[in-house]
C-alpha cells in the first residue's frame, strides 16, 4: 500500500490511539512485507513509507507519525482493530502537531506544537514513546477512577461490612496491586529513554514534551490514589478481620460451653 505525502511538507502530525490489545511484531511484519522493526524501551518502531513511521507499545497504545487520518483508520482496520473508522471516539487518542523549520536550532514545545529542525527516526521515536506513555497514563487515570468509585462504596459501608466481603476485598486489592504493577513495568515513567542520555537534543525534546503532558504529575497523582485506595482496602480488611475473629471467639466459647453442659449432664445425671 503507498502512502501519499502530506500536502504541506513542513507540517507532521503525531496521534497515539489507545487499542484493546497490544499488537505483535509477527502482527506488524506479516500485514507489512518487509518491515524493519526496531526496540525501543520494549516497544516497537518502524518505517511505512517516505518518512511515516508506526511505534507500537507495550502497554496497547500505537502511535501513528506523518499519517493522515484516512491513512491511520486504514492500518487500524488492516490490523483489525475494532472501531477503526471511528478511532477519534472509540479509543483514547492524542494528537500533536509538528513544525519542521530550520530557524529552529533546538526543539521548542509548546501546549499546541512541537517547533524543531530536523526529523528523523529518532526524533520520532521519542515523540511517540512520550505521546503513547501520555495515552496510557489516561487509561489509567480511568481505570483508577472507576475504582476510586468502588472504594466510595466500601467506606459506605464500612460500618456494616460483612465477613462474606472478605473475598470482594481480596480481589479488589489485587487489581490495585496489579495496576501500580503494570504502570511502573510498562510506561517508564522514572527513566527517559536510553536513545536520549548520548545526545541533548533528544533529552531536551523528551524532557520538553513530558513536561508539557504533565507526566510525571500525573503519575504522582495516580501513586497518591493507588495509595489511597489500598489503604481504603486495608482498613476494611482489617476491619472483616476483626469481625472473624470475635466470631472465631464467639464459636470457641460457645463449644467450651456445651463441652461443660455435656461433662456437668454426665456427672450429675448418669
Amino acid at each position: 500500500m503507498q502512502y501519499a505525502k502530506n500536502d504541506q511538507s513542513n507540517d507532521i502530525l503525531f496521534v497515539a490511539v489507545e487499542i484493546p490489545t497490544t499488537i505483535q511484531k509477527y502482527e506488524l511484519e506479516k500485514e507489512f512485507q518487509g518491515l524493519i522493526l526496531s526496540k525501543i524501551e520494549n516497544s516497537l518502531v518502524g518505517e511505512i513509507g517516505n518518512n511515516k513511521f508506526l511505534f507500537s507499545s507495550s502497554f496497547g497504545v500505537l502511535t501513528f507519525c506523518n499519517f493522515s487520518h484516512n491513512e491511520i483508520k486504514t492500518i487500524l482496520h488492516r490490523l483489525n482493530i475494532p472501531g477503526a473508522q471511528s478511532y477519534e471516539t472509540s479509543w483514547l487518542n492524542q494528537d500533536y502537531p509538528m513544525i519542521i523549520d530550520p530557524s529552529y536550532e533546538n526543539p521548542i514545545i509548546d501546549s499546541h506544537t512541537i517547533k524543531y529542525n530536523k526529523f528523523n527516526k529518532s526524533v520520532a521515536s521519542i515523540i511517540s514513546l512520550t505521546l503513547s506513555q501520555s495515552v496510557g497514563l489516561e487509561k489509567r487515570e480511568k481505570s483508577l477512577e472507576a475504582k476510586m468509585i468502588d472504594s466510595k462504596r466500601i467506606y459506605e459501608k464500612i460500618e456494616n461490612i460483612k465477613i462474606k466481603d472478605r473475598k470482594d476485598l481480596m480481589r479488589f486489592s489485587g487489581s490495585i496491586a496489579k495496576e501500580r504493577f503494570d504502570i511502573l513495568n510498562q510506561l517508564y515513567l522514572l527513566d527517559k529513554p536510553d536513545i536520549a542520555w548520548d545526545d541533548n537534543e533528544l533529552e531536551s525534546l523528551y524532557n520538553q514534551l513530558s513536561a508539557q503532558l504533565e507526566l510525571k504529575n500525573r503519575f504522582e497523582v495516580i501513586e497518591y490514589k493507588i495509595a489511597h485506595l489500598k489503604e481504603s482496602v486495608e482498613l476494611a480488611t482489617n476491619l472483616v478481620n476483626q469481625k472473624s475473629s470475635e466470631y472465631l471467639e464467639w464459636i470457641i466459647i460457645w463449644l467450651i460451653a456445651i463441652e461443660i453442659i455435656f461433662t456437668i449432664y454426665d456427672f450429675f445425671i448418669r
